[in-house]
């Protein structure tokens, strides 16, 4: 179940893949919020409502496969404990989406603005998304996580070949 979750059968981190949708569609819905306050129509309820199931449905695939990744991490890592903060605060942010989601069930078909409090609930839910996703790019950028999982040798050379500064292999 693990291999299924990491993504290899997919040959490819199946976290990232996913995490993606959540992260556009969720702050999409705050821009669609804040756009039916200035022009009350039930367009941007709607749309701000449907971004917010399509993110909330596909976070719910996200955070295991992101589970299933940390498992790998060798606890005395630093990454770890990054990923344990970033998995927490993701758990949080989902949480946040779904109350927010359940309290517009009501009057998304008919309301033709979102309540001011639910637009500052998304805005809260999105500055948490966003110090998650610096602690995810932070572990794959600063510690490597997921990106040598395939083939160290393959991944160091598609690396290198891309110009990137790779640190000198261990015994050169």
């Amino acid at each position: 179940m693990i291999d299924f979750l990491q993504g290899k059968w997919l040959r490819h981190p199946l976290h990232p893949a996913l995490v993606h949708i959540p992260t556009a569609l969720w702050p999409a819905a705050l821009v669609f919020d804040v756009l039916s306050q200035f022009q009350p129509d039930n367009t941007f309820v709607q749309l701000a409502f449907f971004a917010i199931l399509m993110g909330f449905i596909v976070a719910l695939i996200a955070i295991p496969t992101g589970y299933a990744d940390w498992t790998d991490i060798k606890p005395e890592k630093p990454a770890w404990k990054l990923g344990l903060y970033h998995m927490i605060l993701n758990v949080i942010v989902s949480i946040l989406w779904g109350i927010n989601l359940v309290l517009r069930l009501q009057g998304f078909q008919t309301d033709v603005s979102v309540p001011l409090g639910l637009v500052g609930l998304s805005a809260v839910a999105i500055l948490l998304l966003l110090v998650s996703g610096y602690l995810g790019g932070r572990m794959i950028y600063a510690y490597g996580i997921n990106v040598a999982r395939l083939s160290k040798e393959k991944w160091r050379k598609i690396a290198l070949d891309g110009g990137a500064v790779v640190p000198p292999e261990k015994g050169e």
